[in-house]
């Protein structure tokens, strides 16, 4: 458990320090006082940013480097710091530097709860897809590596599918990136599909939220892959449709452009189920996101949600709260909701 977290240069802050962090944090005050960088910070010693931004404009104005740490429980210090002159980073437990690797392995994963989170069924595929390689990426350590291997060989993949449509590369030259594109999309398939039979046979476990008015939840993966032989299906799929890349310039399909949808009784969730139901079905979604963490990883995740619970009515409060009792968790809100530690900056 986190047991203390200081920042320097970090965003607005200088400098500071947060002891006797408990289980349950509230981060409590009015809009505009920088709590969620509080969150952010301990997300990004997770390589999980809660905004998204590169990572250069969390440092402080004015300022050239970003401090952040963290000790735990069990007396280990964990810290992340990074130079924006230089464009480094630098990972340190205990004191002393480590590779990315070793720190990734050394901390604890978080998994992240924000109101956006409440349109994932309503917003484009690239969300989606976002959050499932973010639960993978939480989950498996080498997981990240082979996404943005697998990303720079499809663009290159492209580049050369565009020279061969304007007759400046030879069609012989896509055969060396098919096989590495080949290659890498069965790994990411691999990873993915883990996840998805895990949503597959957890998901219905949600109607007991719908008090018998729904009989079936199904979450659906859609893809193009066969997985009962995917480095064969994707292989044989792109010697297939080969001229239609090249006319294209694109790859179109694969693990970039899949896309996943969850059903009420055969039915798509965004046309038919009412927002109530929509909140429900995805706060269980991002339950199983911890769990899956947990599962894979044999430690408890760290849960940071930022003004969530402002979205949430009593009912879905109450059925969130009781999910998560046994994790440590940060909340972000303006109101203090329920007796825990408060945190007022």
């Amino acid at each position: 458990m986190i047991e203390s977290i200081k920042l320097v240069n970090f965003r607005n802050f200088h400098e500071k320090k947060l002891d006797s962090i408990q289980e349950k944090n509230f981060i409590v005050w009015e809009n505009g006082a920088w709590k969620t960088n509080i969150l952010e910070a301990l997300s990004l010693l997770w390589n999980n940013s809660l905004s998204g931004l590169q990572i250069e404009n969390f440092v402080k104005k004015w300022e050239n480097i970003f401090y952040i740490e963290y000790q735990t429980s069990e007396w280990d210090t964990v810290a992340l710091s990074y130079d924006k002159e230089k464009k480094k980073k630098n990972y340190i437990v205990n004191g002393k530097h480590v590779s990315k690797k070793k720190f990734t392995d050394a901390g604890y994963k978080c998994v992240v709860f924000s109101p956006i989170i409440m349109n994932l069924m309503y917003l484009s595929p690239s969300l989606r897809r976002d959050f499932l390689d973010t639960i993978l990426s939480n989950s498996y350590s080498e997981y990240s590596n082979v996404l943005k291997e697998y990303k720079k060989i499809l663009s290159s993949r492209n580049k050369v599918l565009k020279n061969i449509s304007e007759w400046q590369s030879k069609k012989e030259e896509i055969l060396f990136w098919d096989t590495k594109f080949i290659e890498k999309a069965s790994k990411i398939y691999g990873y993915r599909f883990k996840l998805i039979h895990f949503f597959e046979s957890q998901i219905s476990q949600s109607l007991e939220y719908f008090n018998g008015k729904i009989e079936n939840i199904d979450f659906i993966y859609k893809t193009k892959i066969d997985e009962e032989n995917i480095e064969k299906n994707i292989s044989s799929y792109i010697t297939e449709n080969i001229e239609r890349d090249i006319i294209l310039a694109k790859t179109p399909i694969w693990p970039h452009v899949d896309d996943f949808d969850i059903y009420v009784d055969g039915i798509s969730l965004t046309s038919y189920a009412s927002r109530w139901e929509t909140k429900s079905v995805i706060l269980w979604l991002k339950l199983l996101e911890i769990v899956f963490t947990e599962k894979m990883t044999w430690k408890k995740p760290i849960l940071l949600i930022d003004d969530l619970l402002s979205e949430l009515d009593d009912v879905h409060k109450d059925m969130f709260t009781k999910k998560i009792k046994y994790y440590q968790t940060f909340i972000t809100s303006i109101h203090i909701w329920e007796e825990n530690n408060i945190i007022k900056l």
